[in-house]
């Protein structure tokens, strides 16, 4: 028996522990306690991922884990990041006086000892062998399985003791973005686990199902390196605060016109292919509709579209917007996303590529839309506004044509999948994590130590044979 439950015990894997331990009373005094025990946990993990819904402290417990990683080893940690976030992330440190010096840098001749602030696109201005820890925030940039940028980013940092990723929850059925943070790791190649626990769901490619039998497993796996977390109640922590405003949506809908050899109307589904003439067909009247909304009060507004030619038309008739765009430089792109951060500008006009990660803009509760099948850029976009210590409902109004009616339908569809994946994913989690955290004691496992004796009735008919 003894022989047969070691056996078991080695078919659970579990990832190598290769951080250190760091006392809860040496852990930033201005965290709340759930963070401390994440950050602690991280710590001695050494390598995990934090999947923290927006709000929840992110950017403090990696610059946090990033401060101590600095002070065990005496070397230094890159911090890699979306650019619009750079600042932030430099005026979070201030502002929570972490104990170790943090600044932004270009390429590696300007790195200083301490915490690196970089851009993921600046990063082969920089040795990745020469830093003792590398956090990635945003971490959804391990998305694509095969993409260059993750690839880029397994490849370098392979060899660094101690990593973190963090970024938002990510949906439960995402498995390459799972597979791809475990990858990054060193916990287990993405190849590895979806062989291990998966099966591919009718013949799609790239469409994979957990098995039945293994879900258990997965998830106790999941949670041996990686936290997920709507609220600090998935934990057993005190939630109050955490408590998200209502989302308002307005839906402004504008009249589809005839195509081209039509003489009317005739509504239609779209494809994705056929977007782009849909916009442009009606972008006079998309422009009017949302400067009619900004324009008629004196409230901070997030304006979101997906082209230059519909920030040009919105920019022409909102007169005190701002608006950042890809081919602006760096400076100017920081400099604009600053300015409305902190209230200088009343009015942002961007894309969710450039400006729908991390940023935090509680200040503003109103924000447009036009409507596009991203389903991702849509949450990040919005989630700059909806996010814990947001103190007001959140008025987003979604702009679209009639054409458009099956986007807006797919956009509500995969908003709530998403609210009950996050759940249920926190669920099948919350038990390992708290047993990982040392909050809930690991179950006492069983033992069998009666001997197994055979029945009478069995011993007699064996007497007759």
């Amino acid at each position: 028996m003894v022989a047969y439950r070691e056996f078991l015990a080695r078919k659970h894997i579990r990832p190598t522990r290769v951080g250190f331990d760091v006392p809860l009373s040496a852990i930033n005094p201005k965290m709340r306690d759930f963070q401390k025990v994440i950050t602690q946990w991280a710590l001695r993990i050494g390598r995990a991922s934090l999947f923290e819904d927006c709000g929840l402290g992110k950017t403090f417990q990696q610059l946090e884990w990033g401060h101590h990683v600095c002070q065990h080893t005496g070397g230094n940690v890159l911090l890699l990041c979306p650019l619009a976030v750079q600042w932030q992330t430099v005026r979070e440190a201030e502002k929570f006086g972490i104990g170790t010096p943090v600044a932004i840098a270009e390429n590696q001749s300007q790195v200083k000892p301490g915490i690196t602030v970089a851009n993921y696109e600046k990063l082969h201005h920089f040795d990745a062998a020469s830093y003792s820890g590398v956090i990635l925030d945003e971490s959804s940039v391990l998305k694509a399985f095969t993409g260059k940028t993750k690839q880029m980013l397994c490849s370098a940092f392979a060899n660094t003791p101690y990593r973190l990723a963090c970024t938002a929850t990510p949906a439960p059925n995402d498995r390459m973005e799972l597979g791809n943070h475990s990858e990054f790791l060193g916990v287990m190649p993405s190849d590895e686990m979806l062989s291990r626990w998966f099966i591919n769901d009718g013949g799609k490619a790239g469409t994979y199902r957990l098995r039945r039998h293994g879900e258990g497993d997965f998830w106790r796996w999941m949670a041996s390196w990686s936290v997920c977390i709507s609220t600090p109640a998935d934990l057993g922590f005190d939630a109050t605060g955490y408590v998200l405003p209502e989302l308002r949506t307005y839906e402004h809908v504008i009249e589809s016109g005839p195509a081209v050899g039509e003489l009317f109307a005739v509504p239609k589904d779209i494809s994705a292919t056929e977007v782009h003439k849909e916009k442009r067909a009606a972008l006079s009247q998309r422009a009017d509709c949302v400067a009619g909304l900004v324009n008629g009060n004196n409230e901070p507004w997030a304006v979101w579209c997906d082209t230059d030619y519909e920030a040009d038309a919105l920019c022409e008739r909102i007169a005190d917007a701002v608006e950042v765009r890809g081919s602006h430089k760096d400076a100017v792109k920081a400099e604009r996303l600053k300015a409305f951060s902190d209230g200088d500008c009343r009015v942002i006009i961007t894309k969710a590529e450039i400006a729908g990660f991390g940023l935090n803009w509680q200040h503003a509760n109103n924000t447009t839309w036009f409507a596009g099948y991203s389903y991702e850029r849509f949450y990040q976009a919005i989630r700059r506004l909806l996010r814990f210590g947001q103190t007001k409902p959140v008025n987003c109004h979604l702009v679209r044509t009639t054409n458009e009616g099956s986007i807006a339908d797919t956009i509500k569809r995969k908003q709530a999948e998403h609210s009950q994946m996050q759940s249920e994913m926190a669920a099948l989690m919350g038990e390992g994590m708290r047993e990982e955290m040392g909050i809930l004691s690991a179950p006492t496992p069983y033992v069998a130590e009666k001997p197994m004796t055979r029945p009478a009735w069995l011993a007699r008919k064996e007497a007759a044979v």
